[in-house]
């Protein structure tokens, strides 16, 4: 299992390989790392964190966030709760604009959290492709 301070250290490492000087990695909670980059470079930071376990969340103040992930202990199948917003045709009308609420389950070996919009997607339009209608505002 990988700690969240080497999940941190490492994250930091792969961003600054990339030569972003701005980068930010910080502990929340005890399982996860949030980190950000400038809005600007989010494709850069896509490849930087694709060896990761990564969840991109919604842009805040101008920056891009991603939630990075540790390796399970054991492939015991845990939940997340998970908020975000869903756009585009087919969406509920008391849905739009607003924040739903959802509960992922993860299932070591089978899905990560990388998973969790198109989990929603496929629950909300019956369809996995449109994971990019759905953007994660955060987890609990």
């Amino acid at each position: 299992m990988t700690t969240l301070d080497d999940l941190r250290t490492s994250a930091l490492k792969r961003l600054t390989t990339a030569e972003f000087t701005d980068a930010t990695a910080t502990c929340r909670s005890n399982n996860l790392v949030i980190a950000t980059v400038p809005t600007a470079h989010s494709a850069w930071a896509d490849f930087a964190l694709a060896s990761h376990a990564a969840l991109r969340l919604s842009d805040r103040a101008g920056r891009a966030r991603y939630a990075l992930f540790p390796t399970p202990a054991d492939n015991k199948p845990y939940s997340r709760t998970v908020y975000f917003r869903a756009t585009g045709p087919g969406l509920a009308q008391q849905h739009v604009g607003q924040v739903l609420r959802r509960t992922a389950r993860i299932v070591p070996g089978y899905n990560t959290e990388a998973d969790i919009p198109k989990a929603l997607a496929t629950a909300l339009f019956d369809d996995s492709r449109r994971a990019d209608d759905i953007t994660v505002t955060r987890l609990a």
